[in-house]
C-alpha cells in the first residue's frame, strides 16, 4: 500500500501560537471513537483567532531533536487547512507541540501552483509540502511538488486506459503543468459515501459489478502486456479487448512486492514506537504479530503478479447507474492479487467500526471480495496474510488520527482477522 515520503523544509520554524501538550481536548462530533489523551497528534490546533479540528496526520521523521508530523483538518468555516508540526517528547507526559506552520487556506510554500488552483475552486485534500486536490467546475487538480506533475499525468493516462480496457471509468488527464494535473470529473458517488444510504439490493448490484470488472483487470501478464487473453471469469464477465491496457508492455509498470509491503509495514511500526502513539505493551505485540506476517510474506508461496491498483479501498470506487469509476489509478503496478483484495476486504470491516456501515453492508462486501479472490485463485491462507498485515498497517496508521485514537488501539489488540 501507499505511503508517501514528504521532503522537509528547512529547519526553521516559528513558534506554536499555544503549545498543545498531551491533555485532552475535546473531539469532534460525528461516529468513530472520541480522541484519548495520550495520542502524540493533538485534537486541536490555533492559528491565530481559528481553531483547527485535525483529521489525519502522517510522521515524517525525527528532526534535530524534534519529530515532524504533518496534519490536517478543518477550520471553524469548515475549510481543509494543513499544518507541519514539530513535537518533542514529556517523558511519561506525552508529547508537546513546540512550534508549528499552518498553511493559508488555498496556499502552501512548496506547492506553488497551489493558490491559483484553489482560486475558483474548493481545496478538498492538503497535505503540507506535499500535494493538495483542489475540486473545480472545469474538473479536478491534483497539485504536486514542482517537475512532478509530468510523470503523475503519464501514470494517470496509463492507469486510464487498463481502467477502460476492464469496463472501468477513470477520470481523464484534461492538462498537465509541471506542478499541477487538471483530471475530468466522473459522475457518481463513492462506495465509501453511498454504504452508509443505499439499500441492500442497491449495494449488492453495485459489489457484483465492481466483481466482474476486477475479475477482468486484476490478471497475469501475458506476452510481455497488461491482462489476459479474453475468457469468461468465474462471474461470467467479457474483457473488453485482447489485451488489457492495449500495447503497453508490463516492464513499464512499477511493481509491488511482498517484501515492499513488509517495508510499508514496518516503516509504520517504526512510527508508532519513536512516537509512542500506542502503549508500550501493545507496540510490542503488535511488533510480535508483524514479525510473524514478514515471515509468512517473504517465505511462503506467493501468486503471478498482477495489474493492480494498490491502494484500492472504497473511496477509490465510484458508482453511477451502471457504471464504475476508478480514481487514484495512477498508482497503477503489478502485484500479487491479495494486495488490493485483501486491503479492500479490511477496509470494509474498518467502515464498520468508524460507524459508517451497517454490518450488513461490511460482510456483504467482504463475501463478494472474497469470491473474487477465489476466482482468481488466491491462495486462502496468502489472503489472510495480507488481510494481517493491512490490518496491523491501519491500526498504526489511524493511531495517529485524534477522532479514531481508540479504534486503532482496539484494532492493535483484537485477535487476528478470521478469512
Amino acid at each position: 500500500m501507499l505511503d508517501d515520503d514528504l521532503m522537509l523544509e528547512p529547519d526553521v520554524t516559528e513558534p506554536a501560537s499555544a503549545p498543545t501538550g498531551p491533555g485532552p481536548a475535546a473531539a469532534p462530533a460525528g461516529p468513530g471513537p472520541a480522541a484519548t489523551p495520550t495520542g502524540p497528534v493533538p485534537a486541536v490546533l490555533e492559528a491565530g483567532e481559528d481553531l483547527i479540528t485535525v483529521d489525519r496526520a502522517w510522521p515524517r521523521g525525527p528532526r534535530a531533536g524534534e519529530e515532524v508530523v504533518l496534519a490536517e483538518g478543518r477550520d471553524g468555516s469548515g475549510r481543509v487547512r494543513a499544518a507541519q508540526l514539530r513535537m518533542r517528547p514529556l517523558g511519561d507526559d506525552g508529547w508537546q507541540v513546540t512550534s508549528q506552520r499552518v498553511a493559508p487556506h488555498g496556499a502552501d510554500p512548496k506547492l506553488p501552483d497551489l493558490a491559483e488552483a484553489a482560486r475558483t475552486g474548493t481545496v478538498v485534500v492538503h497535505r503540507y509540502g506535499k500535494r493538495a486536490v483542489v475540486r473545480r467546475r472545469d474538473g479536478f487538480v491534483k497539485v504536486v511538488r514542482p517537475g512532478t506533475g509530468a510523470e503523475i499525468a503519464r501514470a494517470a493516462r496509463q492507469g486510464q486506459e487498463v481502467a477502460e480496457a476492464a469496463g472501468f471509468d477513470a477520470p481523464a488527464v484534461l492538462e498537465a503543468g509541471t506542478g499541477a494535473v487538471r483530471f475530468s470529473t466522473l459522475p457518481g458517488r463513492s462506495l465509501h459515501e453511498l454504504g452508509g444510504v443505499a439499500t441492500t439490493g442497491e449495494w449488492r448490484d453495485w459489489w457484483q459489478r465492481w466483481a466482474e470488472r476486477w475479475a477482468v483487470l486484476a490478471r497475469p501478464a501475458t506476452n510481455g502486456h497488461l491482462g489476459a487473453q479474453p475468457t469468461t471469469d468465474h462471474l461470467g464477465a467479457q474483457p473488453a479487448t485482447d489485451h488489457l491496457g492495449g500495447q503497453q508492455a508490463t516492464d513499464q509498470l512499477a511493481t509491488h512486492t511482498a517484501h515492499d509491503e513488509v517495508v510499508n509495514l514496518r516503516r509504520w511500526l517504526e512510527r508508532v514506537d519513536r512516537l509512542g502513539a500506542l502503549p508500550a505493551a501493545v507496540t510490542g505485540a503488535v511488533a510480535a504479530r508483524a514479525e510473524t506476517v514478514t515471515d509468512e510474506l517473504v517465505t511462503g508461496p506467493s501468486q503471478d503478479l498482477v495489474v493492480s491498483h494498490r491502494d484500492l479501498h472504497d473511496k477509490q470506487i465510484l458508482a453511477h447507474g451502471e457504471s464504475l469509476g476508478l480514481l487514484d489509478f495512477d498508482t497503477v503496478s503489478l502485484a500479487e492479487p491479495a494486495l488490493d483484495l485483501a486491503n479492500l476486504w479490511v477496509h470494509a470491516r474498518l467502515r464498520t467500526d468508524q460507524g459508517l456501515w451497517s454490518n450488513g453492508h461490511s460482510e456483504l462486501t467482504q463475501q463478494v471480495v472474497l469470491e473474487v479472490a477465489t476466482g482468481l485463485g488466491v491462495d486462502a491462507a496468502r489472503f489472510a496474510t495480507y488481510a494481517e498485515a493491512t490490518r496491523l498497517r491501519l491500526a498504526c496508521l489511524y493511531a495517529f488520527r485524534p477522532r479514531y485514537r481508540a479504534m486503532a488501539l482496539d484494532w492493535a489488540t483484537s485477535p487476528r482477522p478470521t478469512v
